[in-house]
């Protein structure tokens, strides 16, 4: 099948009305290598993203702790000289 493969979470194949729109599919150009269109890609893994961003965030919060203490280390040597 050519096409997004998104059926969304209008779909209900239990009271899905096939002989009005027999494909539930959303059939728009899929971006390459992938099964959806771009703004079901979007859909699809924007879950991902926003893990991904926690990730980032918890990162760079280790990164300004690690500083912090470097800074604290830094301030207690100076004091020792």
């Amino acid at each position: 099948m050519s096409g997004c493969q998104y059926l969304g979470p209008e779909f209900d194949p239990r009271t899905w009305d096939y002989n009005s729109n027999p494909t539930p599919y959303c059939g728009k150009p899929v971006v390459s290598g992938k099964s959806y269109c771009h703004d079901h890609y979007y859909t699809v893994y924007k879950r991902g993203t926003a893990i991904a961003g926690r990730k980032k965030e918890k990162e760079i919060d280790q990164e300004i702790e690690a500083l912090k203490k470097q800074q604290e280390i830094d301030e207690m040597e100076s004091y020792d000289v």
